[in-house]
């Protein structure tokens, strides 16, 4: 860095240690001019004239008496003096020299404030995040599973660790081939149903809600069967269907004393 003295234009070089200072008050050696570092400050050496301020542009008397002074004056390095020195010329004012020793708190204006960070406020933020986490998986675990496009890698990721994820449950992806309902000898009616589950994952098998209707076609009666219900032949322990697996619903009822004109069916979960 470097400045320059308002009066004579002379251009001292300064480092960044030098500028730590709270008053940076420097001692011209060529026309005893006492002027603020910070005032005519630049990166480069050059073009300093060209920028000084208006308000520092020196009178005649005293540009003939810095002329005068460096005729006197043998040129020598540049000296920025002390407070002693510095009341040498002044004896009534007390003046900081810009070789003052830096403080390491001060920053220069054109260095960003650093702020400290509050380790207590870290750590709140840490929780805090991971408190909004587990609620998004807590919450959000079901629906995501039974999302088609993240429900590949969730299974992945649940294979890698060693976890299970809730069934995948889509009533639309089933499809039902054929169903009959007859009646059988000793008064009881027999209902089949074929499932086919034509999703891409493996599904829990659904419920069936069988509803009988008399010859006005007016609900009479309704009951809901669950999968061990419905299934025969052996015993499963895994209520499950695979992906384009088939199962063959049967139901025996007894039959009811108010005639069957048809019947209903859904799947229902």
């Amino acid at each position: 860095m470097f400045t320059q003295c308002p009066d004579c234009r002379k251009i001292y070089p300064l480092n960044k240690g030098q500028l730590r200072g709270k008053k940076t008050l420097i001692y011209c050696s060529d026309c005893s001019k006492k002027f603020n570092a910070l005032e005519l400050l630049n990166e480069k050496p050059t073009g300093l004239i060209a920028e000084a301020k208006a308000e520092f542009i020196a009178k005649a008397d005293s540009t003939e008496r810095s002329r005068s002074n460096k005729k006197s004056k043998s040129r020598q390095q540049t000296k920025i003096e002390t407070d002693i020195e510095i009341n040498k010329h002044d004896p009534d004012e007390t003046a900081i020299s810009a070789l003052a020793t830096p403080s390491a708190t001060e920053r220069l204006p054109w260095e960003a404030e650093k702020t400290p960070v509050n380790v207590n406020w870290r750590l709140g933020f840490i929780m805090a995040s991971l408190f909004l986490l587990g609620q998004i998986i807590y919450f959000e675990t079901d629906s995501l599973s039974q999302n088609t496009s993240y429900r590949p890698q969730l299974e992945k990721l649940c294979r890698w660790l060693a976890c299970q994820l809730p069934d995948y449950e889509n009533l639309a992806e089933f499809a039902v081939l054929q169903s009959s309902f007859a009646p059988n000898p000793g008064n009881t009616i027999a209902f089949k149903a074929v499932i086919n589950n034509q999703a891409p994952f493996k599904q829990r098998l659904p419920n069936i809600k069988l509803t009988l209707l008399d010859y006005n076609e007016q609900m009479f009666a309704q009951r809901i069967f669950a999968p061990k219900d419905y299934l025969t032949g052996k015993a499963r322990t895994n209520f499950s269907i695979a992906p384009d697996e088939t199962v063959e619903a049967h139901l025996i009822i007894a039959a009811p004393k108010t005639g069957i004109g048809g019947y209903n069916f859904d799947l229902i979960y």
